[in-house]
């Protein structure tokens, strides 16, 4: 009876120890069996804030376009950063009540205001773009094409770039993917429409990535984060790699399954840094490309630094502050003044930053 009693007794220990083990993958509760589909088709997905707010700096972005044909209306375009006075073309903007403005870093929110007043000061130049000259530069066919300060910055391209980092990867690893999922996030009530609130924020998340429910099947018409991360693709998998974290994250919210959740969302956390690496390395490729042109290669060149810049935005970020300065003054005061070798350098410290070093020529 003793030797009975023993062996039922490891048993009751073994069966006993595996559940444990089951149930601290998933902090304590079972693991849910479910499917991951393959495309962005859940119930109740909403994402329309994140795509509106993505239209709003779209007409920002078209209206600072207009500096290469005279002034540009820097009031108009700070009401538009906080949707004051109906400035929109799009009349649903501006009846939407939400703004680009309150969802920024706060860091974004003063820059902002600096990037449009240069850009007006350049658009008020009736001069040529060129060294120490500020004013509108003309391709090879003789039509304008950029304005530029007298140093070679194109503020409306560094808008453009920063506003990515700003704006939508602030948004998603600051907001959604951290508070936006925390146990204190309702998770049980189903809002028809939009889910619970949990899988509304992560639904908000994947919006802004701004990318078909079937990307990357499907990469029609990719826009901000979207479509960078399908030019960098070759050198960075950003599209298989978010994609996958998108869509295992949600339906593990869906099905309860924290430790997934948590394990995808670190995951875009991550991606979302290292694919602003790669697009500021992606932006250097194309600088190397126009290296003799002076006025598209200013133009591409303020692209890769509103790229670097925007990292300060990311309040997750794993590079510091003081190495995103370090990177930043390895760029010339004049961007006339650019040389192979410091483009050179630029590429290979944010290459070596974030591993990239195999391939920073080819993203």
């Amino acid at each position: 009876m003793k030797r009975t009693f023993t062996a039922l007794s490891l048993s009751a220990l073994v069966l006993i120890a595996a559940s444990c083990s089951k149930d601290s993958d998933n902090g304590g509760d079972t693991i849910p069996v479910y499917t991951v589909p393959t495309t962005y088709n859940f119930s109740n997905v909403d994402f329309s804030a994140s795509t509106t707010r993505l239209g709003m700096a779209t007409e920002m972005s078209n209206l600072m376009k207009n500096a290469i044909s005279g002034p540009v209306d820097g009031a108009k375009l700070k009401a538009m950063f906080s949707n004051t006075g109906a400035p929109f073309a799009t009349a649903a903007y501006n009846t939407s009540g939400i703004q680009i403005k309150d969802q920024t870093a706060a860091l974004f929110q003063t820059d902002v205001l600096s990037f449009i007043d240069s850009l007006v000061k350049v658009s008020q130049s009736t001069q040529p773009a060129s060294r120490g000259v500020a004013g509108v530069g003309k391709n090879a066919a003789n039509t304008p094409v950029y304005a530029l300060t007298g140093s070679g910055i194109n503020y409306a391209q560094v808008f453009n770039k920063t506003i990515m980092g700003g704006l939508i990867t602030y948004q998603i690893v600051s907001n959604y993917m951290d508070g936006g999922i925390s146990s204190s996030v309702n998770n049980t009530t189903v809002v028809t429409g939009s889910g619970t609130a949990m899988e509304h924020n992560w639904d908000l998340a994947f919006g802004y990535w701004s990318v078909p429910i079937d990307f990357p099947t499907n990469k029609t018409g990719v826009k901000f984060w979207g479509s960078y991360s399908t030019q960098v693709d070759a050198g960075y998998p950003a599209n298989k790699t978010l994609m996958d974290a998108f869509l295992k994250g949600r339906a593990a919210i869906s099905n309860k399954d924290d430790k997934t959740k948590l394990a995808q969302a670190t995951i875009i956390l991550e991606a979302f840094e290292k694919l602003t690496a790669a697009a500021a390395l992606q932006e250097v490729k194309e600088v190397k490309e126009s290296i003799n042109d002076n006025i598209v290669r200013n133009s591409r060149l303020s692209e890769c630094y509103g790229f670097v810049y925007s990292l300060k935005y990311n309040p997750k970020k794993k590079i510091t502050d003081a190495k995103i300065n370090e990177i930043l003054a390895l760029f010339p005061k004049n961007f006339y003044d650019l040389t192979p070798v410091q483009l050179d350098a630029i590429r290979d410290a944010v290459a070596a930053q974030y591993g990239f070093e195999s391939v920073k020529d080819i993203l």
